[in-house]
């Protein structure tokens, strides 16, 4: 039961934070969302459905904290997102937040 109840919060927590995690990830280096599922799984033993990460991309886009730039390699194509400076904006406020959080959640008083 505990290794269920584990890859239940693990996978609730990833999904929960997946727009920071994903803009993390982009922080180091431009990627195509193949290349940052497979960061996701190999890191946090998560893997995440097409269906899942692909609208969020959109998604994040859309609000403009990551852009993707199509790019076409021997006659395949793939979009390469890239953070902007408004997703570094939202990835340091939630960095942030999250450490608040993290610091009242494990204070003893």
């Amino acid at each position: 039961m505990s290794v269920d109840l584990e890859k239940i919060w693990r996978e609730r927590t990833v999904k929960t934070n997946l727009d920071l995690i994903i803009l993390w990830l982009l922080k180091s280096k431009p990627r195509w969302g193949y290349e940052i599922n497979m960061a996701i799984k190999d890191r946090f033993e998560v893997y995440l459905s097409a269906g899942t990460l692909y609208p969020l991309l959109h998604s994040m886009e859309d609000k403009r904290y990551l852009e993707g730039i199509w790019e076409s390699e021997k006659g395949r194509g793939r979009r390469i997102y890239r953070i902007t400076p408004e997703g570094a904006e939202y990835l340091a406020m939630g960095e942030k937040i999250s450490n608040e959080i993290m610091k009242k959640l494990l204070r003893t008083d």
